[in-house]
């Protein structure tokens, strides 16, 4: 008995002592450290206001101004780090005592505030089809337009540029092309979307004068519901763009520097000396070196001095960047101010571009009711524009200055004997040496535009306020050009001065009233307000100067009869009246209804006004009740928009008849006797004549679009994005309409036509990896839009009434706009297919093309074909993000695909200009890939062709690699932040399009460059 209740007292002591043994030893592992740390962004700014958190407890704090925090945990616990607008972070303790911290941003973006046109909404309220751009994208590409840097980041937004020159503007649509441009002049500029800047439309979207570095985000209005709100503006999308601000914090000082090499992407392959001389000979210009070379040619083939006109004429160009912005304030005074200073040396002689710009963003709240602010810019630009001075081989309105390039022989004089340049490089004066003109002229553009943006707010009741929104700007150009008396044989010197002078102001009376009430929520904002637009260009010209010293400065000095002037005025302005009625019920069901009314002096007093409506949807079905919360489907959103927008890029006093001014010379008899001619002199005579036929019934283009759109977020939202699918039809184009010659017209123009456009938009974004020190997120952007022509001109149908092509201008019905109509060449006649190619009156050598009927010739009536489109059938982007420790690397690929382009780099190939060097055809050398040279062809419609290439392409568009120096390292110092990084674009091009400096650059303009740049970004 007391042996048994010995053992069981030892088993008890036994256990309790590795009881106690094990809690000391949980204690010892679980026991509180202090932990510190600093939570910075992928710039390695300091992010105040992180929540640190004990995951599985309450225990957490707070990151103070400068990012630090502090907080005691178990040795062994999980910290969560989360922040709006970034994904949030959890992290093992693993007993350290120190854990910095880098979130990156939440590209989910659903949850995010959104501008959307006079106000903002959250994302999840949404109703329309808007894209937000991440704004580090800007950041990360080294262009100074800032419509260029979004090239493959958002779905439904096309940007190209075909014309390098530094200072040159882009273009760029959203979802495609609607109108056929003849009320704006050019398909491009239709089609062009309004850029709204703090709420300011921008006349004609110029932001070549914006600094990238001045915005804080871009919201892309792609469809009716949302773009209803700009009513006749909005047709081609909305680009809205806000410019920075400052914060209620410590001033804080940003310092960027850049320095970069521009490079021609790639280069053309053009014929050399011997090639120059077979392809002569080949041509039929003779069979001998005398006969088809001049004697300096033969002289320099002789001596084996040739001539790389692409290695002379394109370097390497360079640009510098620098900026200084300083931003903070407190809870009543915010400020931002940034100095930016960008240039841009071409890589083309005379051709470099300066831009100084001052910014100035300040607000003030002296009440809780009341806010007071103004923005303000300054820029001034710079451009040497002298590169553009030959104007020789100008064709069909096209820009082509630098075909000498091309044409130039390749055994001509560059440099006399005494240095200077030749002014021709044959003996025969045929071939301009361009470094000659560019020593004997000068081209000038410089540009001042300044403007300011006061605005007023006062909040008059709870949810409910007013907002004035005020804009003034003052835009002047100054152009000058000249050319020397030695610019040219047997011309005297030239002058032009122009200058220009565009005046834009804006008033906005803006009433908001937002206000929740239990389940039910109403967002209403009504607006009233105006916009005029002046502009003013004086032209002088001088065609014989007095002297060569004064350059375009001597123009006053020429004498009265080689003087001329013209003068022209011009003036626009609508008023407008908006309503927009936002409610949502428990943030499920969201309803929005726009009426936009807007008033246009482009109109005559009949249809002066206009009305755009547009209702929208939307469903947040991870909301409802029946949602599996713990689904990996977080987020779904179903969208569905309809309403008319309205498209107000036309011409001013296009339904007036407008008279043409028309000069003539006389004789005039001085002393009114007709026996006598000694005194019949010539008299200049200025007169009038009508021009065009009034039409007081015309009116804006309209287009109609429904949208349905979908939004959607996975595995926590690590990967989010949308699908939108859209029809718009567009009617009321403004065409010409056919007249009978006896009304003293043969057509005027009105509202005839009719376009249909349908596409899909596609976004996804994802985060793949995310830990400590390493993350990968990827982002996709797939679109395709398909617009094809339904009518043209009620006058204009077959027998059967349907409405007939307007092949003069390239229209066909059931075709796309700007379609390619022509026969589809198969390749090169054979010297076995000699009796074959006689049918068609041919001969070995020559192309050969379809014959679509069969009937033995090739005749444009029956033979043609829709070979392409210059339109892409898709197009897209993917971005890749990779980020270790403070590094990190981003890479973004652009794909245009299904494109069809007449490749001009391609010449005449007969006559005695150089040559692309290609494979083509000759008895020796039986090639099917070009005919032979010297064929009729290489011209023509024949020769457009034989030019047709397929330009679609996948490019490298963007790289950029940065480092963060970690805060610890810096933390002594004066700096918050400092980052090191080297950046490219137009890297590369995969493409089929060859012979050319890009498959997106036209034949004779700036080429393409590559840029490489690197730079430093320092906080403090």
């Amino acid at each position: 008995m007391n042996n048994q209740l010995q053992s069981k007292k030892g088993y008890n002591t036994g256990s309790i002592l590795s009881l106690l043994f094990l809690l000391f030893t949980f204690s010892l592992s679980a026991q509180n450290i202090a932990i510190t740390g600093t939570i910075v962004d992928n710039e390695g700014l300091p992010l105040p206001g992180v929540t640190v958190l004990v995951e599985g407890t309450k225990n957490g704090g707070t990151a103070d101004f400068d990012g630090n925090y502090s907080i005691n945990a178990p040795s062994d616990a999980t910290l969560k780090f989360s922040s709006i607008g970034f994904v949030t972070k959890t992290i093992n303790v693993n007993g350290r005592r120190v854990i910095n911290v880098t979130l990156n941003e939440d590209i989910s973006q659903l949850d995010e505030i959104v501008i959307v046109g006079y106000g903002t909404q959250e994302r999840s309220n949404v109703t329309g089809a808007i894209s937000t751009v991440d704004i580090a994208v800007i950041e990360k590409t080294p262009v100074p337009n800032v419509v260029e840097s979004l090239r493959g980041q958002v779905s439904g937004l096309r940007v190209t540029r075909g014309n390098g020159q530094p200072g040159s503007g882009v273009n760029f649509t959203i979802r495609g092309n609607n109108s056929l441009g003849e009320g704006a002049g050019s398909v491009g500029e239709a089609n062009q979307p309004i850029i709204v800047v703090d709420g300011v439309p921008l006349p004609g979207g110029n932001i070549n004068e914006l600094n990238p570095d001045d915005i804080a985000s871009i919201n892309i209005i792609k469809d009716a519901g949302a773009g209803a709100i700009y009513g006749s503006r909005a047709a081609n999308g909305v680009v809205l763009i806000t410019t920075k601000s400052g914060s209620a914090s410590k001033p804080t000082i940003k310092v960027n520097a850049s320095t970069g090499i521009n490079t021609v992407n790639t280069r053309v392959n053009i014929m050399n000396g011997d090639e120059y001389i077979k392809y002569l000979f080949d041509s039929g210009q003779g069979s001998t070196v005398n006969a088809v070379l001049d004697p300096n040619e033969i002289t320099n083939y002789v001596n084996g001095n040739q001539v790389d006109w692409q290695e002379l004429l394109l370097k390497q160009g360079t640009t510098q960047n620098a900026s200084i912005a300083i931003s903070g304030g407190s809870e009543k005074l915010k400020f931002y101010l940034n100095g930016d200073l960008y240039q841009e040396q071409g890589i083309v002689t005379n051709s470099d571009y300066n831009r100084y710009s001052l910014r100035f963003n300040g607000e003030y709240n002296p009440s809780d009711k009341v806010t007071v602010g103004a923005r303000v810019q300054l820029t001034k630009s710079f451009a040497d524009e002298t590169s553009n001075t030959i104007s020789e081989f100008n064709q069909n309105g096209g820009f082509a200055p630098f075909v000498p390039i091309f044409n130039n022989t390749p055994l001509g004089d560059v440099v006399n004997e005494d240095g200077t340049f030749t002014k021709f490089v044959r003996d025969d004066q045929f071939q301009i040496n361009p470094f000659h003109r560019y020593n004997e002229s000068i081209v000038d553009r410089f540009v001042t535009r300044a403007y300011i943006n006061p605005y007023f707010e006062y909040k008059i009741l709870d949810g409910l306020s007013y907002r004035l929104n005020t804009f003034a700007e003052d835009r002047s150009q100054f152009y000058g050009r000249f050319t020397s008396s030695n610019y040219s044989d047997g011309d005297p010197s030239t002058a032009q001065i122009q200058r220009q002078n565009q005046v834009n102001y804006l008033v906005d009376n803006i009433i908001t009233y937002k206000k929740d009430f239990g389940k039910h929520a109403i967002d209403a904002t009504f607006v009233y307000g105006f916009q005029k637009n002046t502009f003013e260009q004086f032209d002088a010209f001088s065609d014989k100067l007095a002297t060569d010293l004064l350059g375009y400065n001597a123009i006053d000095d020429t004498a009265t009869e080689d003087q001329r002037f013209s003068w022209d005025t011009d003036e626009d302005g609508i008023v407008y009246y908006v309503g927009r009625l936002g409610y949502n019920f428990e943030s499920r069901y969201i309803f929005t209804f726009t009426l936009r009314r807007d008033g246009s002096s482009k109109f005559g007093s009949t249809n002066k006004y206009g009305n755009f409506p547009s209702l929208s949807f939307a469903w947040n079905l991870n909301k409802e009740k029946f949602w599996n919360t713990d689904s990996f489907l977080n987020t779904l959103k179903f969208r569905a928009t309809f309403g008319t927008l309205g498209n107000d890029r036309i011409g001013n006093y296009r339904y007036l008849a407008t008279p043409s001014v028309v000069r003539t010379t006389v004789l005039q008899d001085q002393d009114g006797d007709p026996s006598t001619v000694d005194d019949v002199v010539e008299a200049n005579i200025v007169g009038y004549a009508k021009n065009t036929l009034a039409n007081p019934y015309l009116k804006w283009e309209t287009s109609k679009q429904i949208n349905l759109g979908l939004d959607f977020g996975l595995f926590n939202n690590n990967l989010s994005g949308t699908i939108d699918i859209y029809s718009t039809t567009t009617t009321d184009l403004l065409l010409p309409e056919l007249i009978p010659i006896i009304n003293g017209y043969e057509s005027y123009i009105t509202n005839v036509g009719e376009t249909q456009n349908r596409g899909i938009d596609f976004n996804l974004k994802a985060n793949i990896i995310d830990t400590e020190n390493f993350s990968w997120s990827a982002g996709l952007t797939w679109s395709m839009d398909k617009n094809e022509i339904v009518r043209l001109n009620r006058n204009s149908t077959d027998a059967d009434g349907n409405p007939v092509n307007d092949e003069a201008n390239g229209w066909f019905i059931g075709q796309p706009i700007g379609v390619i109509y022509n026969y589809k060449f198969l390749g090169v006649w054979q010297t076995e297919e000699s009796a074959e190619a006689a049918v068609f009156n041919q001969v070995p050598g020559d192309a050969k093309f379809l014959d679509v009927n069969n009937d033995g010739a090739i005749t444009p009536g029956e033979d043609r074909l829709f070979l392409g489109n210059p339109n892409p059938d898709w197009y897209g982007g993917i971005t890749n993000t990779i980020r270790y420790k403070g590094f990190e690397l981003s890479v973004l690929l652009e794909a245009i695909q299904g494109v069809t382009r007449v490749n001009n780099f391609y010449g005449g190939f007969n006559g005695r200009n150089n040559q692309l060097a290609i494979n083509y055809w000759t008895a020796a050398n039986p090639s099917s890939e070009f005919p032979r040279v010297g064929s009729q062809d290489w011209t023509g419609t024949r020769g457009d062709a034989v030019k047709t290439r397929d330009a679609s392409f996948l490019a490298l568009r963007n790289v950029s690699l940065s480092y963060n120096l970690p805060t610890n390292l810096i933390k002594k110092s004066p700096f918050k932040a400092l980052s090191l990084y080297v950046r490219g674009n137009n890297l590369k091009y995969w493409t089929d399009f060859e012979d050319a400096y890009s498959p997106e650059a036209g034949f004779g303009a700036y080429p393409i460059v590559s840029n490489w740049t690197f730079g430093t970004s320092i906080t403090f």
